[in-house]
């Protein structure tokens, strides 16, 4: 069951990749979730998450932008696509996701207008980390 203020990036952030200032770390019974404080911040993480997943199908393998992602393609599409707006040059390599966020969209306008070519390639970049 979804948690209605879950950080988009969760995964990302449980990595150890990346932080957010936003987050804040719960559990909820023995599972630990990373929730988001700042609702205005989340929103433009869940657009971001949507535009990704909408712009990276063909190298995500999935027919729609609505398709389930397995827990492979959810960590290549989050990690990658964050790893692409750490590239940019407006980035200041912040691996703050709410910094790093404010960022790019200061130097493009709005999320709907971010170099989507340039994180594609970044996420199809993108590998898993194998266990040992």
């Amino acid at each position: 069951m979804a948690v209605a203020d879950a950080c988009p990036f969760d995964r990302a952030i449980q990595s150890t990749a990346f932080d957010c200032s936003q987050s804040r770390k719960t559990f909820i019974g023995e599972k630990e979730s990373v929730i988001c404080s700042n609702l205005n911040a989340r929103q433009d993480c869940v657009l971001l998450v949507r535009q990704l997943k909408k712009n990276a199908r063909f190298a995500l393998q999935i027919n729609t932008a609505n398709g389930l992602l397995t827990h492979g393609q959810e960590m290549k599409l989050k990690s990658g696509g964050l790893r692409g707006l750490q590239a940019l040059p407006c980035s200041n390599q912040s691996s703050d996701i709410h910094d790093l966020l404010n960022r790019v969209i200061t130097e493009f306008g709005n999320i709907e207008q971010f170099p989507y070519a340039d994180l594609v390639k970044a996420i199809s970049r993108y590998k898993l980390r194998r266990g040992s």
